[in-house]
């Protein structure tokens, strides 16, 4: 039978498990601004009933606290992990790509390309043919062509220092996800010591839940915790196995144990404009390369690659030719440019001169390559030179990895030069301002080099084979020293034009003029000189030092005029201005994505408006889901004051109604002691 005090044990029993309630409301109230806190609860059971051995049968015995529990939802934790990393990923954008449309602003307090092209440059070109040989008005025009370089030098460099921006970020969170993976692996520890004693350790799974709430809007995650079994007796043993993986299938936690991932500085550039050392990323453990530009990745580390290495997959792409395991050089054949000259290729192409050529998946470091054309079929070859590859260990070894199956080296393999990435990030914006820039100094050098100066000198003799003096080019580049190179390969090659000099042999041997190769009358083959337009970029386009000191040596009337150094010329006569004039909107001499020179502006800020729009839409779309999301979690684990403070009147009166049992209690064990007896 119930001992004669049970009554008291009952109303004690409610006393503590109501204060065990008080207790955990009044954590709630506290927490209630706690970021990722769960609110919590306390799970009451009823005792065990007692047998009586009475016609009742059983008599209740009180309450039990049996635990304070965490209020989640796996369900939403999972919805908002996945959304979390396109949040992650459009913000970014949005963030990136409104610095990157400011660069390009043209506004009454900004003077950006239209201003100083468009108007600046060829108001000061058309004051230049009223009066041509006035040396202020020659001063004024070139002073706006220095206007002009200097301000693609702007672009560039500032596009370079985002670059830059973007790779600092890059490192800043592989070393938050490492940080992130370790402090999880410790929590995971920590939480199954307090656990196994079937104690749940809420305060310190809510840190971890907040750690993995941060690390997915970084990057693509599955999250996975099951119970631990006890292999004997098939029972659960109260703790748990709780790793994180990165949705590619890169294990990061695994337990107690962690991965982390590291950056290493290129060896050479993906895209020709590249700052210098950009990151790439990989597992510490294995070697392996890691890229959260996969297809089925997000979060922000996503958005900074895109932005950082986004090329809209304008790399070249080719088949091999001939190669060999272990050799140091691999021949790659380019479709798609037959009807293109070797200048207008070498104009276009935006791979660097060292940089990196991936053959069939196996990535190789080149120190240098060789364009050739077959004059025959139009095919374009590229030869590397000097390929290296690394091992798991990072160590560098030269030629051709020696233990790949031979076929993967054959006519047919995918091959890329410098990395395909599906966006149109920093290289694809210093591209397109290098095909400007390029396009627009052959056309202008080209004219001006036809003409003569005010001292009646030519500004360019043209050789038997087709090429001009490079030293009189207007518009030149200068290198990392500081010496301005200029340009001799504006022209159109045509093997019949000329007469081969008698040191030009047909058997089959490579011989070398003037920059052209010659082979057999079948290979034509272009010297990457730096007489190329190939080295002309928005960071080093500038105005011939030597016109700009003396402007009297800038053309203004063409060569026709007159003999070299027999007489002064009619320095009234500006025809080769007027022609210049014409660059400005004639396709025919100058054609930019199909349109004029004048609409670059237009069309790179269509680029830019269209990715900024598609940033703005994805993270207005992503915000009202993650929005959503988080009223549904806080529907369940959030800390609301009104509940919180109605679950406090309530459990205050059952505390005291507890209260009241025992001083009944009390009352009836007194009178059944002291005033009950003989």
């Amino acid at each position: 039978m119930p001992s004669q005090f049970s009554g008291l044990m009952i109303g004690y029993s409610g006393l503590t498990a109501y204060q065990a309630a008080e207790n955990t409301v009044a954590n709630n109230i506290s927490n209630v601004k706690t970021e990722g806190y769960s609110k919590q609860k306390v799970t009451q059971v009823s005792a065990d009933a007692l047998r009586t051995y009475t016609t009742y049968g059983m008599a209740g015995s009180g309450t039990v606290a049996k635990s304070v529990d965490q209020l989640r939802n796996e369900y939403f934790d999972y919805k908002y992990w996945l959304n979390e990393a396109d949040y992650g990923r459009y913000t970014t954008q949005q963030t990136y790509m409104s610095r990157i449309e400011n660069y390009f602003k043209d506004s009454s307090t900004i003077n950006g390309f239209t201003t100083i092209y468009t108007e600046n440059f060829y108001n000061a070109l058309s004051e230049l043919e009223k009066n041509p040989g006035s040396t202020t008005a020659r001063t004024a025009f070139i002073g706006s062509a220095q206007t002009l370089t200097e301000y693609f030098n702007t672009m560039a460099i500032n596009l370079e220092k985002e670059q830059e921006s973007l790779n600092s970020e890059i490192k800043t969170q592989i070393e938050r996800v490492n940080a992130i993976a370790e402090q999880i692996s410790s929590l995971n520890k920590q939480i199954n010591l307090i656990e196994i004693q079937n104690v749940t350790a809420n305060e310190l799974r809510d840190k971890r839940n907040l750690l993995v709430d941060e690390l997915s809007q970084i990057v693509d995650i599955t999250v996975d915790e099951q119970p631990i079994i006890d292999e004997n007796t098939k029972e659960a043993l109260g703790i748990n196995y709780y790793k994180v993986t990165i949705s590619n299938g890169g294990m990061l936690v695994d337990g107690y144990n962690y991965n982390t991932l590291e950056c290493k500085s290129r060896l050479h550039e993906a895209n020709q404009s590249d700052a210098d050392g950009l990151f790439d990323i990989y597992w510490s453990n294995t070697g392996m390369e890691f890229s959260p530009l996969a297809a089925n990745l997000s979060g922000s580390l996503k958005a900074l690659m895109e932005l950082r290495d986004g090329n809209n997959k304008e790399s070249l792409t080719g088949y091999a030719s001939a190669a060999s395991v272990g050799e140091t050089t691999y021949t790659m054949e380019i479709s798609g440019y037959e009807d293109v000259t070797l200048d207008k290729f070498l104009a276009d192409c935006d791979i660097p001169k060292e940089g990196i050529v991936t053959i069939s998946g196996y990535k190789y470091y080149y120190s240098g390559w060789e364009l050739s054309k077959d004059s025959t079929t139009g095919t374009y070859s590229l030869t590397f030179n000097e390929l290296q590859y690394t091992d798991k260990d990072g160590a560098l070894h030269d030629g051709l990895y020696a233990d790949i199956p031979e076929n993967t080296l054959k006519t047919s393999t995918d091959v890329t030069v410098g990395k395909n990435v599906d966006y149109q990030g920093i290289p694809y914006y210093q591209a397109q301002m290098n095909q400007w820039v390029r396009e627009f100094a052959a056309v202008f050098n080209n004219i001006e080099k036809q003409g003569s100066d005010l001292n009646g000198n030519k500004m360019s003799s043209v050789t038997q084979y087709g090429m001009f003096d490079e030293s009189t080019s207007f518009f030149q580049w200068t290198d990392v020293s500081g010496v301005e190179h200029g340009f001799t390969d504006n022209f159109e090659f045509d093997q019949s034009a000329f007469e081969l000099p008698d040191n030009i042999k047909t058997n089959g041997q490579m011989h070398t003029f003037e920059g052209i190769y010659y082979d057999g009358g079948l290979i034509l083959k272009k010297d990457i000189a730096y007489e190329s337009y190939y080295w002309l970029t928005a960071k080093n386009f500038t105005v011939n030092a030597d016109i700009v000191n003396d402007v009297s040596k800038m053309a203004t009337t063409f060569a026709g005029n007159t003999e070299e150094g027999e007489s002064e010329i009619d320095v009234s006569n500006a025809d080769l201005v007027m022609k210049l004039e014409e660059i400005k909107t004639d396709k025919t001499m100058m054609s930019f994505r199909g349109a004029s020179s004048s609409e670059f502006l237009s069309l790179i800020l269509s680029d830019i408006a269209l990715n900024t729009n598609n940033a703005n839409t994805f993270t207005n779309n992503v915000t009202n889901i993650r929005n959503v999301i988080s009223n549904q979690r806080l529907s369940v684990s959030g800390v609301d004051e009104d509940e919180e403070a109605l679950d406090l009147v309530k459990f205050q009166n059952a505390y005291n109604l507890n209260s009241k049992v025992i001083q009944v209690m009390t009352e009836i064990y007194d009178r059944l002691i002291l005033q009950t007896g003989v």
